[in-house]
């Protein structure tokens, strides 16, 4: 198996699989291909997400490292047998991707919520059996701030952590609320999950939490609209090696749903693996002054 550093692979999109074994292959694919982290939630899918990530690793949970979060979604989850419900999820993700308005407009800041210890409570609960694990590795709030929690919320989450339930926790969310945090409001946190890439200028939370962990996530997004001068496959190559390379002890999350697409982008990363990151950081500064 090959170790693809520190590559990691977002469930958001399991669910637009028709059939579990379908989703289940591409995980198996991702991890044969040496992947060892995936990042999943709640909201994707309803709960099914986990589930089918719950499958994967049953025989492997030594073997990888699993990304849930907290504080999107309500307490219920539809209850219908995942063989039955993901065929219904898919056809109505393809339903909500043609009414959906695409645009490049900045993400706003969240509004406050309250998030309790019940709620964190339940839904850490219900993650664990969805997952069919004792533990997750990262346990992280999503799209929500650190002072949205209770102080009986917190201290659920740190006592979870003392017991091992919990690796560590963070916070993931858009990069606008991000940067807007305090060293201070970050003191219980271990992560920070974030968009990453060239249409982001995201490198400043690197530099302003220089102790946390960082998570990129969305480093390929609108890499179809970049400059000729390279293929799209060479452009993966050198976006992910980037962000490989300024982040080396983080993770970096790519999702899709075909194993084609999987390959090709592992490959093209192998590809770019030797460049370094100023002839990397070159060829990107190139898009800017052409």
């Amino acid at each position: 198996m090959r170790n693809r550093v520190n590559i990691g692979f977002g469930c958001v999109s399991l669910t637009q699989h028709h059939f579990v074994k379908d989703a289940l292959n591409i995980l198996e694919k991702a991890y044969d291909e040496g992947i060892t982290h995936f990042d999943t939630a709640p909201v994707y899918g309803n709960g099914f997400s986990e589930k089918i990530v719950g499958r994967f690793i049953k025989n492997k949970r030594s073997k990888v490292t699993i990304t849930t979060k907290c504080g999107l979604g309500s307490f219920d989850q539809p209850t219908i047998n995942l063989k039955f419900a993901l065929p219904l999820n898919a056809i109505k993700n393809k339903l909500r991707r043609k009414q959906k308005n695409i645009t490049n407009q900045p993400p706003k800041l969240l509004s406050f919520r309250s998030i309790d210890v019940n709620y964190v409570k339940h839904h850490l609960e219900k993650s664990l059996q969805n997952l069919q694990t004792e533990f997750i590795d990262y346990y992280l709030l999503h799209e929500a701030m650190p002072a949205f929690l209770t102080p009986e919320a917190l201290d659920f989450l740190n006592v979870q952590k003392q017991k091992g339930i919990i690796g560590e926790i963070g916070v993931a969310a858009n990069f606008v609320n991000l940067l807007h945090l305090k060293n201070d409001q970050m003191e219980n946190f271990a992560i920070l999950q974030y968009e990453n890439g060239i249409h982001y200028k995201t490198d400043d939370l690197k530099i302003k939490f220089p102790d946390k962990k960082h998570f990129y996530h969305s480093a390929l997004r609108s890499i179809h609209l970049l400059d000729k001068n390279y293929s799209s496959s060479e452009w993966v190559g050198i976006i992910l090696n980037r962000a490989s390379k300024i982040n080396p002890s983080g993770k970096i999350l790519f999702s899709t749903t075909k194993c084609k697409t999987l390959i090709d982008n592992l490959t093209a990363f192998d590809k770019y693996n030797e460049l370094p990151l100023e002839k990397l950081n070159n060829i990107i500064d190139g898009i800017y002054r052409s």
